[in-house]
């Protein structure tokens, strides 16, 4: 019988070990700029645009503002959308590419961090 309870103590305190480190304050960042910066899929999805030849244009932020604080430990905060473009209808063509990436910037109540959510991209051409 002791054996058992002996068990069940060393596996419980084993599983709150593993959600505590899920959850480090170490996994966020302290502002929304430093998401755009350092985020890892943001930052992926950068050198593949660049690599194809897209210049950067721009990147606009939206804070979302709620009437009350959501009662989640972690909500969307912000959005943020940038442009990139490349021509691709040769010299006297009007044509060019672009491309939108809308990043999610969620926010970490219990330990005060933002992190990178959703990062999607589309594509346009315009001629």
């Amino acid at each position: 019988m002791k054996t058992g309870v002996l068990f069940s103590l060393i596996a419980t305190a084993a599983v709150a070990h593993v959600s505590a480190d899920e959850l480090s304050p170490q996994a966020g960042y302290a502002s929304v700029d430093e998401v755009l910066e350092y985020g890892r899929k943001y930052q992926t999805i950068k050198s593949h645009l660049t690599d194809a030849g897209y210049r950067f244009h721009s990147c606009n932020q939206q804070v979302i503002y709620y009437f009350v604080t959501p009662m989640q430990a972690e909500y969307l905060y912000a959005q943020a959308e940038c442009t990139y473009s490349t021509p691709s209808g040769g010299n006297f063509s009007l044509q060019t590419d672009y491309a939108t990436v809308k990043i999610d910037v969620t926010f970490n109540q219990e330990h005060g961090v933002y992190r990178e959510g959703d990062v999607t991209v589309n594509y346009t051409t315009v001629y």
